[in-house]
């Protein structure tokens, strides 16, 4: 699965979560009222070599929900898609910031396939 296709099927499980309040991290507006979600892909890793080149990569895709106030409900939902997808998830922080609200980090490793680009 190449970067565009798996950032439109992330796109497409975080939508079930807040659907029309998910936005690319390049393009979330300052004024976005939460709740809303931002993804991004952080890093794109080689894994696995064979003969000096990459045979599969491994993407590691941040993850945000930003909430007013701390909302279990939102949270467990966003995990239990995440989890229905087969996708294993780290929740890496959770911090306040004034004026904004809760903001929950996770993070999702999937994997690229020279191949399948």
């Amino acid at each position: 699965m190449g970067t565009k296709e798996r950032l439109t099927y992330v796109y497409g499980l975080l939508n079930q979560v807040l659907p029309g309040h998910v936005h690319y991290a390049l393009y979330v507006t300052d004024n976005a009222e939460p709740p809303f979600i931002v993804y991004q892909e952080l890093s794109k890793n080689p894994k696995i070599y064979a003969d000096d080149s990459y045979l599969v990569k491994q993407v590691t895709i941040q993850i945000t929900l930003v909430t007013k106030t701390k909302d279990t409900t939102i949270e467990s939902s966003l995990e239990e898609v995440l989890q229905n997808a087969g996708i294993d998830f780290r929740m890496i922080s959770e911090y306040s910031v004034i004026d904004t609200g809760i903001y929950r980090v996770y993070e999702i490793k999937m994997e690229e396939i020279k191949n399948e680009q």
